[in-house]
């Protein structure tokens, strides 16, 4: 009998033990499975790009050693399912490899207190293998612009968008996405950001996270009233140079109240980026009170997500 009334909300079980292994177990990057991974797209960019390689080239180039790797590891993900005993959890599985925002949490919650004394470079060491952009020049305000940044663009592609895509696409789909994601971050590292390589695969991830992006905007700016940060997005995020990223960071520059953006350099070359907003720069209140908005907004999807559930089982 008691089987009976849990198999309906096993979808919602499993969901929520992933979610809770995320955060009490995250797994170490030295032995996470998707490391490995990324030392294999490492490779395949060095393998193929070539600065001096025709645009064409670049293009077909990139979305080949984005596509083909992931779509192997799915393939080999979709065998083994086949054969699993539990399908579900090992969906779950997947899930819980996907995720990925904790350990990048943990680190950034340390800066607040090295800031208050002042010890910033302990806080750049901390920043710098969580960011494309160089750290070494950052002042204590470049300190808290980029964690807010990363801490608000981390949990919505390491995080919000993967559970999304969980939900109403299934593993396969959220996994996909996080091996994209890995993809860009991989070879945007050692490629100009502007690189034909890096285009395929910026222009998948855009589409995929489109929705659940502007889902997650309206979460955080339904902390305020809605005209003042729209007209921050329209403002702002609509000409950021990757809409996404601008949306997200209008809609926390909006909550916050605070300036983002700005003048960033990577691989030693400055990339004159948009300031976001006209509000007041941030300072170290702002980068905390940024972590309980990240923490208020994963709790109110989590509890929407469990009374649709519990609806949808009542009525059907």
């Amino acid at each position: 009998m008691s089987l009976d009334f849990v198999q309906p909300f096993l979808g919602l079980i499993i969901l929520l033990v992933a979610i809770c292994a995320e955060r009490f177990l995250p797994l170490a990057k030295s032995y996470h499975p998707l490391t490995l991974y990324q030392l294999i797209i490492q490779n395949i960019r060095t393998r193929i790009y070539q600065a001096n390689n025709p645009t064409w080239y670049q293009y077909l180039a990139g979305t080949l050693g984005a596509v083909l790797p992931a779509a192997l590891v799915l393939a080999l993900c979709f065998g083994i399912i086949s054969f699993a005993h539990y399908p579900q959890w090992f969906a779950g599985l997947i899930l819980y490899i996907s995720l990925d925002f904790q350990p990048l949490k943990q680190s950034l919650a340390k800066i607040p207190s090295l800031l208050v004394h002042n010890q910033k470079s302990t806080a750049r060491d901390i920043l710098k293998p969580w960011l494309r952009r160089q750290t070494d020049t950052l002042s204590s305000l470049g300190i808290i612009k980029a964690s807010i940044e990363t801490l608000t663009l981390r949990f919505a592609r390491h995080y919000f968008v993967i559970v999304f895509l969980y939900l109403f696409f299934g593993a396969y789909v959220a996994l996909g996405y996080r091996l994209l994601q890995i993809t860009r971050q991989t070879w945007s590292k050692k490629t100009p950001i502007n690189s034909p390589l890096l285009r395929p695969v910026d222009t998948l991830i855009y589409l995929i996270e489109f929705v659940p992006i502007r889902l997650l905007c309206l979460s955080l700016i339904l902390r305020k009233a809605i005209a003042t940060p729209w007209q921050n997005i329209k403002k702002y995020g609509q000409f950021y140079y990757d809409k996404n990223s601008g949306w997200l960071l209008s809609a926390m520059s909006s909550t916050l109240q605070i300036q983002l953006g700005g003048p960033a350099l990577y691989q030693k070359r400055r990339y004159a980026k948009m300031r976001i907003s006209q509000h007041s720069l941030p300072q170290v209140t702002d980068l905390i009170l940024s972590f309980n908005v990240i923490n208020q907004v994963r709790f109110f999807w989590l509890i929407l997500i469990i009374f649709l559930e519990i609806l949808f089982v009542a009525l059907t």
